[in-house]
């Protein structure tokens, strides 16, 4: 795990650890150690046994939290999300104004886009799909999937916005272009991209802006 990442994370542990029954400490550890072993071994490399191994921990012990490796994968890439805050349990803006809605949740999956080891795992991913396409709809649908129904759910219940949920969905399809711009593409492909932390806000707000424009013009 990068050194970013990693104090990322332990920034949120810190925060979210007071009073934590030791069985959440538990799979905490087995996450950290699988997101590890994944990045470095990749998806089919990866066995519950180097799991168990590397968290220190039974066999038994990473089944009792993860009924497989694809429920394992599957909380890998959601702890992400929570790490940056990026969750409905986290989200509770709906008095606020789109436009900063938008802005805010923009700026939270800048961090997670340009997080070391979400890029690392989109290579990874792009990797192994060929052979594993099973790996490829996994991750799509923790992450990306996720994630686009998350902000379609913001945009379709937003008391000021009045879209059918297919319009509201196809809105946040184009949130999500709209923000990756060309950098996240660079980034996947290990090429120089401008986007530091600096520029996130106002990348996010011109996005949100771009994007009342459209929701409007469909609202018509």
């Amino acid at each position: 795990m990068s050194k970013k990442s990693q104090n990322t994370v332990e920034t949120f542990d810190e925060e979210r650890t007071v009073g934590r029954p030791k069985s959440s400490e538990k799979r905490l550890q087995i996450l950290k150690s699988a997101s590890d072993l994944f990045l470095s071994h990749g998806y089919k490399l990866t066995s519950m046994d180097a799991v168990a191994k590397s968290s220190g921990v039974s066999k038994q012990t990473v089944y009792s939290h993860f009924a497989n490796k694809d429920s394992l994968f599957n909380a890998v890439i959601e702890l992400k999300c929570i790490t940056y805050q990026i969750d409905s349990s986290n989200l509770n803006l709906s008095a606020a104004p789109l436009p900063d809605i938008l802005e805010e949740i923009g700026i939270r999956f800048l961090h997670l886009f340009t997080d070391p080891d979400i890029i690392d795992m989109y290579t990874l991913i792009i990797g192994e799909s060929r052979s594993n396409a099973h790996v490829s709809k996994l991750f799509y649908e923790a992450g990306p999937e996720r994630s686009l129904q998350l902000v379609t759910d913001i945009i379709y219940t937003h008391p000021d916005v009045a879209l059918a949920q297919m319009s509201a969905k196809e809105a946040a399809a184009d949130f999500f272009n709209l923000l990756e711009f060309d950098f996240h593409m660079k980034s996947i492909l290990h090429l120089p991209y401008n986007m530091p932390p600096s520029k996130f806000k106002a990348h996010a707000r011109k996005t949100a802006h771009k994007l009342m424009s459209i929701i409007q013009h469909a609202s018509h």
